[in-house]
């Protein structure tokens, strides 16, 4: 049977790209696949972290995925294969909001947006959302299909139920209102717009509001130090910048304390955190921007305009109207039967048949 690895520059843990890697790799190993994961970067915080590139061998029979999102030396490398090479988009964050934080990481992000486009002479190619496929259509690549992001609910179910989630529900359970977003403290996910919807929000509606910040620094650790800042100069209590938190860690545990999920971001290629609120019928109020009306569909809230005064009224309303709460979590429930593990897997499975005929046919 042949072989299909994955390549990517990081495998990282608690990461919607090194989550996707490590479920494409568990079902190629079940469905009697050789399969590896091979990076440059490996997280030691996974059971098992894959291979150093430095130990890939090359066989023309055999296929990999190159997960594509940012510039780096295994670009070149990878180009120059002999493997049949599937290049899987999970889309390139616009250097321009990284570069006063980050100005090495913007660098790499502005080579992966122009690097791109050397893919195109692969015969088939995959996209995490169909706001990346169509910036790879636009791009000239001849044959792109979506493959979404797997979300183990269950599993992120349970995580709340463990030792940690359970502490980190009750250390937040109470009568204020928890706002929750889920991501990586950079500037393009805006967090610094959710202080300030917090600020609005504790001076005109509820003094008492909190806003919980899930996930790591290690990209821009200014943006951390700027977010404290606003907050402090804004007077606004109850921010908890939570780190970097996977499911076991008790992930779930901030989503079972959430009343509501709120994202701002302004650039996303799809935003899986979106999908795990709704997992937890916990309300999604978003900006609509770039990969978000993919992500939620007709699910949610969706807003043209995230002014701190809008936002903070829908946030209100939401929390206080029973029946809209309960129909956007009815439309969200409906929304996640589009990403049971069981219908990714079998688009996988499907995807992956048509890139061995295309490579066949070629």
């Amino acid at each position: 049977m042949t072989a299909i690895h994955q390549i990517m520059p990081a495998f990282l843990y608690a990461d919607a790209l090194g989550n996707q890697a490590y479920r494409i790799r568990e079902l190629l190993r079940q469905w009697g696949y050789e399969s590896q994961v091979y990076a440059t970067i490996r997280d030691r915080r996974w059971a098992d972290p894959g291979l150093d590139f430095a130990r890939y061998r090359s066989r023309p029979d055999q296929m990999a995925i190159f997960h594509y999102s940012i510039g780096s030396p295994l670009t070149a490398q990878v180009l120059n294969l002999p493997d049949r090479i599937v290049p899987y988009y999970h889309n390139v964050t616009p250097p321009e909001f990284l570069r006063a934080y980050n100005p090495e990481l913007a660098r790499l992000l502005d080579q992966g947006r122009r690097e791109l486009v050397e893919f195109k002479r692969a015969p088939y190619a995959l996209a995490a959302s169909e706001y990346n496929r169509q910036e790879m259509l636009t791009l000239g690549f001849p044959r792109v299909e979506v493959l979404p992001y797997f979300v183990y609910f269950d599993e992120l179910r349970a995580s709340a139920a463990t030792p940690m989630g359970r502490e980190v529900t009750a250390r937040f359970a109470s009568n204020r209102v928890n706002v929750l977003f889920v991501g990586r403290l950079v500037p393009n996910k805006r967090q610094d717009d959710l202080v300030r919807v917090l600020h609005y929000y504790q001076r005109l509606i509820d003094p008492t509001a909190r806003l919980i910040l899930v996930g790591g620094d290690a990209n821009a650790p200014g943006y951390r130090l700027e977010l404290q800042t606003l907050a402090r100069v804004l007077g606004v209590d109850n921010v908890e910048l939570a780190g970097s938190i996977g499911p076991h860690e008790g992930l779930g545990g901030y989503y079972r304390a959430a009343t509501v999920f709120v994202c701002l971001s302004e650039h996303e290629g799809f935003c899986v955190p979106l999908l795990e609120a709704m997992a937890f019928e916990v309300p999604v109020i978003a900006f609509k921007s770039t990969g978000v009306p993919y992500a939620l569909g007709e699910a949610g809230i969706q807003l043209a305009d995230k002014s701190p005064a809008v936002v903070s009224e829908v946030i209100d309303l939401v929390h206080t109207d029973t029946a809209l709460r309960k129909q956007i979590i009815s439309t969200q429930r409906q929304h996640l039967t589009a990403f049971a593990p069981d219908r990714v897997a079998g688009r996988l499975r499907a995807c992956l048949t048509e890139a061995l005929s295309q490579f066949h046919a070629g």
